[in-house]
């Protein structure tokens, strides 16, 4: 019972690690995308400079595909959503305070 009860929960780990890979990959286009729209005004000042270059290291974050533990592989996913989810609230409020001026 018990090899059925860690089966279950590594069939779980997988669904959420597939779900956080989409979800990595989803945030990546927004990157891109947000570099592409705003590079204009974010080359305009040294902090948008440094924004820019915080893009491109958020871009370049990966994933070790060498883990083979289910739950190691899912802090590596979550650990680069975090580092580009920050980027892009990061992004958004350089913008938004820009545009305040």
């Amino acid at each position: 019972m018990v090899h059925f009860a860690d089966t279950e929960n590594d069939d779980e780990l997988i669904i959420l690690e597939k779900k956080a890979t989409e979800i990595r990959k989803i945030l990546l286009g927004a990157l891109l995308l947000a570099k592409d729209i705003w590079k204009d005004e974010l080359e305009q000042e040294q902090e948008g400079i440094e924004i820019i270059e915080t893009i491109e290291e958020a871009e370049e974050a990966f994933v070790n595909t060498s883990l083979i533990d289910e739950l190691a592989k899912l802090e590596n996913i979550l650990s680069v959503i975090h580092k580009r989810a920050n980027v892009i609230f990061t992004v958004l409020e350089y913008i938004s305070k820009d545009r305040k001026k």
